[in-house]
């Protein structure tokens, strides 16, 4: 995976800790004044990099932080998944991953394979990020900075999302168990006929 594909993930990641983050400082200040300095509207172009260049900067670190929690959260359920996955073919996930990356004929496969596993990272941390969101959400309406009608049209949206991360982090992971099965058994059948091959030359 490129520099800028792994920036770009943890940007979106980040984005949604930052939502969380600016409501619930809201639910407790409710003071919307500070929001002002990320009005680009009639700032300078000097002025516009010296929001964004720190707000990225923030954004990117709380990316990676949501991803290692998110990674953890769902470690077991993942490794549960993967043991299940691979287990008719004896492969270990590690080693069938491992195989993969030191293939020098597989560079497009391992293009795809980060590609699945973006999907799965993505969907990961936007499921923490939407149980954050929603815990803030409350927050705001238990201090009564939202209105319970709007503060609940929101959270349900976000459960929906909640629910939407979790379908598509388990969809990406098992569709990619199953292609990652499949290149284990394929890496199989050729270490077969290549000792099948040394075989018949010895014999030979």
């Amino acid at each position: 995976m490129n520099f800028t594909t792994l920036y770009a993930e943890l940007v979106v990641v980040g984005t949604g800790a930052m939502i969380f983050i600016l409501l619930f400082f809201y639910s407790f200040f409710g003071d919307r004044s500070w929001l002002s300095i990320f009005d680009l509207k009639d700032s300078s172009l000097l002025g516009n990099a010296l929001v964004l260049v720190p707000a990225l900067s923030v954004i990117y670190l709380l990316g990676i932080v949501i991803a290692n929690l998110s990674h953890l959260l769902l470690l077991c359920w993942e490794n549960s998944l993967q043991t299940k996955g691979l287990k008719l073919r004896g492969k270990e996930y590690r080693k069938v991953r491992g195989a993969l990356y030191t293939d020098l004929k597989a560079k497009d496969l391992v293009a795809d394979f980060e590609f699945r596993r973006s999907k799965v990272r993505i969907c990961r941390g936007w499921f923490l990020n939407s149980c954050f969101i929603i815990i803030a959400l409350a927050v705001c309406v238990f201090n009564h900075k939202l209105s319970s009608p709007v503060a609940l049209f929101w959270i349900l949206g976000t459960g929906l999302l909640m629910f939407g991360t979790v379908v598509s982090w388990w969809t990406a992971t098992t569709t990619e168990l199953a292609w990652l099965s499949e290149y284990a058994e394929k890496l199989a059948d050729a270490t077969s006929a290549k000792e099948e091959g040394t075989s018949a030359s010895i014999c030979f």
